[in-house]
């Protein structure tokens, strides 16, 4: 009766082969976790600014005190309010009597450590402070 073995050749193979294969599942799960970082570390960067754009949108001053702890609590991270001039918008749009002006709000996100922007957010909004003056 003849006994039917693995040759070494055979055990080196499929050792090979499975090596191979764990390797490259490896090389997934590395990247997959990788992306999840890199997106909770932008839903996090995302979910400040909107914290950021709440409390920014319900100041009417252009020049608005700064963000407190409260609405925004993270230490390592800064939000820089301005405004700008709209761009692009439509010239009957503009100077209409009794019409308020509309602004642009950008909030800059911005690193503590080095002063880094990581991200920004453009709102279109009412100019609340000259509001007044527009609609005499």
């Amino acid at each position: 009766m003849k006994k039917n073995f693995f040759t070494l050749v055979e055990v080196v193979v499929a050792l090979a082969i499975l090596s191979i294969s764990i390797a490259g599942f490896l090389q997934l799960l590395t990247a997959a976790q990788n992306r999840i970082i890199k997106t909770s570390d932008r839903w996090t960067q995302t979910h400040m600014l909107m914290q950021a754009a709440e409390y920014y949108m319900l100041m009417k001053l252009e020049d608005p005190p700064g963000i407190t702890d409260t609405f925004f609590p993270y230490d390592s991270y800064r939000v820089d309010v301005t405004y700008e001039e709209i761009e692009n918008l439509p010239e009957e749009y503009t100077g209409l009597v009794g019409q308020k002006q509309l602004r642009a709000m950008v909030l800059s996100l911005k690193r503590q450590s080095d002063g880094q922007e990581v991200d920004k957010i453009i709102i279109d909004r009412i100019d609340y402070e000259n509001a007044s003056e527009n609609t005499n």
